[in-house]
């Protein structure tokens, strides 16, 4: 089974995943201009993207960032920050890299308005230190802005791996953080936890991308040990398109909106 650091050694297998959303998803609004409209920042405001990934949500608002924004994007992955520095060239940002692992992060207390964790929580296994940690680089007041998953996100794409009986722990992982039960975990560090819902869902007229992101959460080994499975999928996936016309795939993502409290 392959690790989260084979995962995101780099961004080829996420350039996967955010290809089948970006081309096929109903909304047409993108998912990173959503995250933005979110925001309620100040000019002076600085923010700490943890789990940045290649900047996507960055690269997609490119137009909106503030010129005195003071940004900080921190990933585990030495590749990902690499992809991130290349996506987003120098246009004048103040823009910092960092490469560390979120459970004990090399920054200042109290140093941060705001701090974006987007499809990233649910990846950690200490989850209460990671929320300290968090809370610790914030300001007093500051928000934190943490996007995931609902339970019943891609329902078809996990039903279909679990019927061709391929194994990966990338397609369960999410329900560790998810829209369901992330505001209890975030209650225990955070004030004023709100939830705000993405409505979306994907129409898809191709096979092949569908492959694709199947096949980005599987190793180099699981790939070989699973071609009869991902064989059978690609077949079942492509008799479904010719009957219906589209492969239809549910998506449930939203995004939590918490403050951390004044001290006393």
């Amino acid at each position: 089974m392959g690790t989260l650091s084979d995962q995101y050694r780099d961004s080829s297998r996420l350039d996967a995943r955010f290809r089948l959303h970006r081309d096929f998803s109903t909304n047409h609004q993108p998912f990173p201009r959503w995250v933005f409209d979110q925001f309620a920042f100040t000019a002076a405001t600085s923010i700490l993207d943890i789990g940045c990934g290649p900047g996507y949500l960055w690269v997609e608002n490119q137009e909106r960032i503030h010129p005195e924004w003071e940004i900080v994007l921190i990933d585990r992955s030495f590749g990902m920050l690499v992809q991130a520095h290349k996506n987003l060239p120098d246009i004048g940002l103040k823009i910092q890299w960092v490469n560390s692992d979120a459970q004990v992060l090399p920054l200042d207390g109290c140093a941060f308005d705001v701090v974006v964790a987007n499809h990233m929580l649910y990846h950690v296994d200490d989850r209460p230190g990671v929320l300290a940690e968090i809370s610790r680089v914030m300001k007093p007041e500051g928000r934190l802005y943490a996007a995931t998953n609902g339970r019943a996100h891609l329902l078809e794409i996990r039903e279909l791996i679990e019927r061709f009986q391929l194994n990966s722990s990338i397609w369960t992982h999410h329900n560790a953080f998810s829209l369901e039960n992330g505001e209890e975990q975030l209650s225990g560090s955070f004030e004023r936890v709100s939830c705000v819902r993405f409505d979306d869902s994907l129409e898809v007229t191709e096979v092949e991308p569908v492959m694709d992101y199947i096949q980005s959460g599987l190793s180099s080994e699981e790939l070989a040990t699973n071609a009869k499975g991902l064989q059978g999928i690609r077949v079942f996936l492509g008799r479904q398109l010719n009957e219906e016309g589209v492969i239809r795939i549910h998506k449930e993502t939203g995004m939590f909106i918490a403050e951390k409290p004044l001290p006393g």
